[in-house]
């Protein structure tokens, strides 16, 4: 029998262990997410695990379904959502970054991006491509929007979870991140906010090509 799994014994402690769980693929999506059990194998009270499930369907990362809570499944439409509103809201994010980026701001943002060109190990460097965009968001300023992303970025992952054989051309990645990046360091708004845009529109348009040939293998 496995040792229940260290960990603190709030809701909040739960909920981190859950939601790193989800997000990382241990628990993939469409898995149903059993009070008594989750409980038995996390070594707490069944109250704690239900607040924390309450918390993770707020961030859209479990829903309801016939058998109860489960890890939500992400459709191709749900993803064309989700990116509408992220780009709409971080090529903003970027813009107010332009504004209000202080010398601290662009040193972790040079610093994340450095470590994303030399890391070796792809799955590594994916992370540190969203670490980086997660120092963005904290650069533009603005708690609402950071906050509005962060929760978005959550529900992307859940794709992230399941599609790791996808090629996103990390290279490309690099480049675009440079560009960004660039036209904050300038202080120019209009070059920040359109090519953050279109970096993200292309990395909507290869996640939605990734799974819909996903969709169309199991149902092959």
């Amino acid at each position: 029998m496995a040792a229940p799994v260290q960990a603190g014994n709030t809701a909040e402690s739960q909920y981190l262990v859950l939601r790193d769980e989800i997000v990382g693929g241990a628990l993939p999506p469409g898995t149903t997410l059993l009070e008594t059990a989750l409980a038995t194998r996390l070594g707490v009270g069944r109250a704690p695990v239900r607040e924390a499930i309450l918390r993770l369907e707020c961030d859209g990362l479990v829903v309801r379904g016939p058998r109860g809570p489960q890890v939500r499944a992400l459709t191709a439409p749900e993803v064309v959502d989700i990116y509408q509103a992220r780009i709409a809201l971080e090529a903003e994010a970027a813009a107010s970054a332009a504004a209000h980026r202080s010398a601290l701001d662009l040193a972790r943002l040079r610093h994340v991006d450095e470590e994303a060109r030399n890391a070796r190990d792809q799955e590594e460097r994916r992370a540190l491509h969203g670490r980086w965009h997660a120092v963005l968001r904290q650069a533009c300023h603005n708690p609402t929007i950071t906050g509005i992303l962060e929760q978005l970025a959550l529900q992307l992952a859940l794709y992230d979870s399941v599609d790791m054989s996808r090629n996103p051309n990390l290279e490309s990645t690099d480049d675009e991140h440079a560009e960004v990046l660039e036209a904050i360091s300038d202080g120019d708004q209009d070059r920040a906010r359109t090519v953050l845009r279109a970096h993200l529109e292309r990395t909507r348009d290869v996640r939605i090509a990734a799974l819909v040939r996903q969709e169309n293998s199991s149902t092959g």
